[in-house]
């Protein structure tokens, strides 16, 4: 009766060690740090290989700029901006017809200048020298020519007409159609001219020219 315990006992401690020997190597196979370190306490090791995750390194795809960069050349135009001063004189440069030298104005030097058809009218021409310049259909009507010399200047058909000529020497110029109506003939010097082929004179304008006189004659110096 006894020997059949100690037999069944013996058969239940042998299942229960082979079970957990069974057991045991299932859990070492497996890697269990918990028993391989229980079993390195006994004397049994095993290196415990590093578990290395599975990591997988997405690449992002290389952005491409498609726009393309256009430098804009600005070209800046500095705009200079020019204010002519004219100072005002009492001489007035007057427009000019194709191929005369009506700048000469400006010197108040017009001798021998061609001056044909030039608008001249109501200038400040005073003290101008015109001497042997040619005028032919120019005009100075109202123009102030105040002591201003004509001599020997071709004024054929000139419009003088109410012009300021105080003072101016016409001296052997030419005067076929000029026209003096109106015009201020104070103290202006007609010699060596033939009057009569001059137009718009009255016998009030004629009175006020210069004469040179001697206890005889009237003469031109």
């Amino acid at each position: 009766m006894l020997k059949n315990k100690v037999v069944s006992i013996s058969i239940l401690v042998l299942v229960v060690v082979i079970a957990l020997v069974v057991m045991v190597t299932r859990l070492y196979q497996a890697d269990n740090s918990t028993v391989v370190s229980a079993l390195s306490k006994i004397g049994i090791s095993k290196t415990i290989a590093p578990v290395i995750p599975d990591t997988t390194i997405a690449l992002e795809p290389a952005i491409t700029d498609s726009t393309d960069s256009t430098n804009n050349a600005i070209s800046e135009t500095s705009t200079t901006t020019t204010t002519s001063t004219t100072t005002s004189t009492s001489t007035t440069v007057a427009p000019a017809a194709a191929g005369n030298d009506a700048s000469c104005i400006r010197l108040a030097q017009c001798q021998f200048a061609s001056l044909n058809e030039v608008d001249f009218s109501r200038l400040q021409l005073e003290s101008i020298d015109f001497s042997a310049a040619t005028l032919i259909y120019s005009n100075f009507s109202s123009a102030n020519l105040s002591s201003s010399q004509f001599i020997r200047a071709d004024l054929r058909r000139v419009n003088f007409s109410g012009a300021d000529l105080s003072g101016v020497d016409f001296t052997a110029a030419v005067m076929t159609d000029t026209n003096l109506e109106g015009a201020n003939l104070t103290g202006a010097i007609f010699c060596d001219v033939d009057l009569t082929t001059v137009t718009g004179t009255n016998e009030a304008q004629m009175s006020k020219i210069k004469k040179f006189k001697s206890k005889v004659n009237t003469y031109c110096p």
